[in-house]
């Protein structure tokens, strides 16, 4: 049967640091069934103490034989009573023993190879069985008590005495000796025949006690423990291997129970918190709590439980947000205050030098100013007014569509061309690159349709500078620069 993640069960494992798997572990909840079984849950743990246990885990092995054992036998019954599930755990536990042994003879050595411990409970008990390390714990009424049992089921194997011969009662009830030889009868008398001595007896041997493995496959026989105690509904059932219950103390075991929002949540925190510990060891924990009420109140339950930790999560989150914003204030308002202290502290220490460079500016314009003045006063009155008003020479285009060019070449770019009469200004006079003077000149051109105003070079043979003339009547036709 599939084990049943229900609200109330729960189950968590760590492997250690050495991440080998040498725990198992399972547990079923029969409780929601809508058939109705005579047990209500069935659960183990198994642990082996090899350190690398190989391809095939005994603990895995061990509880898989066990539950195909045990389970349908429990299934099968009408009632569960202590006679019978005490000599079911018993004799099933000693038959994987001895299975477990004769494959450790048969590979040449004998080793531990597996605890186990296992409950079934009904409405009314749990049995329990118990080979190993592990521990039971029953949470009752909010006290935790430990249910482990100790005493070993097994019980050894003893010879039988040899049994005390009856006092004869006559000659011929001595059975114990070969009867002597006689002589016939003759002259001679026969001699009075002696009473045979009586046989000395020796005391019974000791009993022959064999080894019980303290592990599963360990010996011959295990030291197979039984106990049952009586439940009853909203107590709890607790399994912990070696690595949990020697890390977590009890007090802290039943903090956690009490607490935890469920039961998985509690078995996964005191996992978490037995690997915080020490983690050189695996751990394992199942639990499963009793609860009545059907399938419709186990489901009501953990519903409920959510929105209760629903609306605790929604107050936490609010909580966290305003503390967050609380907090991001007074770090803003500390950043401001610092900034502002160390502004203040580097305007401080910068002001002379800023100071400084400012009269050295000072400095500098009225030593610039005090120039200015005195070259204008060495200059002369003419030369003042015709710098303030330059003379503007002009120059008429001789010839019909003129090019004016960027530089003063004959291959220079285009930039665009001029009519027959139209005055440009000159703005200078240089040389071109053909040996003739070129004038630079501004004016308005003709460059792809349109009329623009623009700066070029025209050869001064294609200009008349002075007044210019009258435009001539052929101002329309074209004519190319040359």
């Amino acid at each position: 049967m599939p084990e049943t993640k229900a609200a109330n069960t729960g189950s968590a494992s760590h492997l250690g640091e050495t991440q080998v798997p040498r725990d198992a572990h399972f547990i079923y909840d029969y409780s929601r069934r809508r058939v109705p079984l005579p047990v209500v849950s069935y659960m183990a743990v198994a642990d082996t103490p090899i350190e690398s246990p190989g391809l095939e885990n005994p603990a895995k092995k061990a509880l898989d034989r066990l539950r195909d054992l045990i389970e349908p036998a429990v299934i099968a019954e009408e009632e569960l009573n202590s006679e019978f599930m005490e000599r079911l755990i018993r004799d099933n536990l000693a038959k994987i023993n001895s299975e477990l042994f004769e494959t450790q003879v048969q590979e040449g050595g004998v080793k531990p190879l597996s605890s186990a411990t296992m409950v079934i409970a009904d409405t009314r008990r749990a049995y329990i069985g118990h080979v190993g390390t592990s521990r039971v714990y029953l949470l009752h009424g909010g006290r935790l008590y430990d249910l482990t049992p100790s005493t070993p089921v097994a019980q050894p194997e003893v010879a039988a005495p040899a049994a005390a011969p009856e006092a004869p009662a006559a000659q011929d009830a001595l059975p114990l000796f070969s009867a002597p030889q006689v002589p016939p009868a003759g002259d001679v008398p026969a001699p009075e025949a002696a009473a045979p001595e009586q046989p000395t007896l020796l005391p019974p041997p000791a009993p022959v006690v064999p080894a019980l493995g303290t592990y599963l496959g360990q010996q011959a026989q295990a030291a197979i423990c039984y106990n049952e105690v009586e439940i009853s509904p909203g107590d709890m059932i607790v399994l912990l291997t070696d690595g949990l219950w020697r890390t977590i103390s009890e007090e802290e075991l039943v903090e956690n129970l009490l607490s935890a929002m469920n039961v998985q949540r509690s078995s996964s925190q005191l996992v978490r918190l037995a690997f915080s510990r020490d983690s050189s060891d695996n751990a394992t924990m199942t639990a499963w709590q009793y609860v009545v009420g059907g399938v419709d109140e186990v489901i009501r339950e953990p519903r409920a439980a959510v929105k209760a930790a629903s609306r605790e999560k929604t107050k936490t989150r609010v909580a966290e947000g305003i503390l967050v914003a609380l907090l991001a204030v007074v770090l803003v308002g500390i950043f401001a205050v610092g900034f502002a202290f160390g502004w203040r502290i580097t305007d401080t220490f910068r002001k002379p030098a800023k100071q400084k460079a400012a009269a050295q500016r000072a400095a500098q314009a009225q030593t610039q100013k005090k120039a200015d003045e005195k070259k204008a006063q060495s200059q002369p009155q003419g030369s003042n007014s015709a710098a303030a008003t330059p003379l503007v020479q002009t120059a008429a285009i001789k010839g019909q569509g003129v090019r004016m060019r960027g530089t003063p070449d004959t291959a220079g770019k285009l930039v665009g061309l001029l009519k027959d009469g139209q005055t440009v200004t000159v703005l200078g006079a240089v040389i071109g690159t053909d040996g003739q003077g070129w004038s630079k000149v501004k004016g308005t051109v003709s460059s792809g349709g349109q009329n623009l105003e623009a700066e070029g070079y025209v050869r001064d043979d294609f200009l008349v500078k002075g007044p210019a003339p009258a435009p001539s009547s052929s101002a329309n036709s074209s004519s190319s620069a040359k």
